[in-house]
């Protein structure tokens, strides 16, 4: 357990200390981001994932150090593979955010970010599906499976999010219930904690700290934006600490809000090219404040939709408290399911 109290203590830190700095370089640079959802439109600094993507990984090489030199033990390779592919999503990310990629490059991109994983063939090759039963995968695994997950977790989240704090409070819902899972787990099993489990619960760890600082920055009105640099190793963190630590069953469903989020998203591209009408990327803000959307195309577009009072504050609000019922809620259902064979592993 030291291992992630001190991941989340020193992300946390890195990015509470180095933003205040990092704020005023992004302006003076004129790397700034028009903030869309608000009436004035007001210039935000734009590209404060360059620090959340620091102090992930200086918190990761920090664990690592100290496995190295103070614990005298052989780092598992599965947590060199996750840390590399950390840092290959946010240089996809740091290349997006300059040259603006098209959507579908967008998409595919991130397949890169898993290598690592795939490679290492890091991850158990059976999965629990909810009412599928356990599935052996084999060889499939580490060269489909986690490829296919790493991608879709890493563009939904990136997709998920353009709302002032919400791709921070989403992940530190999604990464703290990790983190809850790995403390909690001896609790029920009356087992010590697997190695496994322990580098998954670092490295949400590290994303928890991370996310949170930023969280104080980013939220509204936000100070800062992060941009792709930050949204995807975003996503990578919390998609290797899921796989790191075999948790399929609550991948499955913590992430089903960002699977309808893209499926709304799907629908919206398609009802666009039957009826011609012009895409269009963010909500309007009206001059209260509230939000106008040309419909329940997104996640966060289907409160502004059904209730017009909704602002961006209260939209992300409402949001960030759903995902928190959601992951809270699956990972003491899988806790307490656990005795009878039920639980995630």
């Amino acid at each position: 357990m030291f291992e992630i109290v001190v991941a989340v203590i020193i992300a946390f830190l890195i990015v509470l200390l180095a933003m205040p700095t990092t704020i005023r370089t992004l302006k003076e640079k004129g790397k700034v981001g028009i903030d869309v959802h608000k009436s004035a439109k007001p210039e935000v600094p734009k590209g404060g994932g360059y620090i959340v993507l620091f102090a992930i990984v200086t918190s990761l090489l920090v664990i690592i150090g100290y496995i190295t030199f103070i614990r005298a033990e052989a780092v598992d390779p599965a947590l060199l593979a996750a840390l590399v592919s950390i840092l290959m999503a946010g240089m996809i990310g740091l290349l997006d955010d300059n040259l603006d990629f098209r959507t579908r490059t967008k998409i595919a991109l991130p397949l890169l970010a898993s290598i690592p994983m795939a490679v290492m063939a890091v991850g158990t090759t059976t999965i629990s599906i909810p009412f599928l039963g356990t599935i052996e995968f084999g060889a499939l695994y580490p060269l489909i499976i986690v490829p296919l997950i790493m991608t879709f977790i890493i563009d939904s989240t990136n997709m998920y999010g353009g709302m002032n704090g919400l791709e921070a409070g989403l992940a530190a819902v999604n990464s703290s219930a990790v983190v809850s899972y790995v403390i909690l787990l001896p609790l029920f099993t009356g087992k010590a904690i697997m190695q496994s489990q322990l580098d998954s619960g670092t490295v949400a760890a590290a994303l928890l700290g991370a996310v949170l600082a930023f969280l104080i920055y980013n939220k509204y009105p936000a100070k800062i934006l992060p941009g792709d640099v930050g949204r995807l190793p975003i996503g990578a963190a919390i998609a290797v600490a899921l796989i790191l630590g075999n948790m399929d069953r609550l991948a499955i469903i913590i992430f089903a809000p960002f699977a309808v989020n893209f499926l709304l998203y799907i629908i919206y591209r398609i009802h666009v090219k039957k009826t011609g009408m012009d895409y269009v990327k963010f909500a309007s803000p009206r001059e209260d404040g509230t939000l106008e959307v040309v419909g329940p195309f997104t996640m966060y577009w289907v409160l502004p939709h059904f209730f017009k009072n909704m602002t961006e504050k209260k939209n992300v609000l409402l949001l960030v408290i759903f995902q928190a019922l959601l992951a809270y809620g699956t990972v003491f259902l899988l806790l307490i399911a656990y005795p009878w064979g039920v639980g995630l592993f």
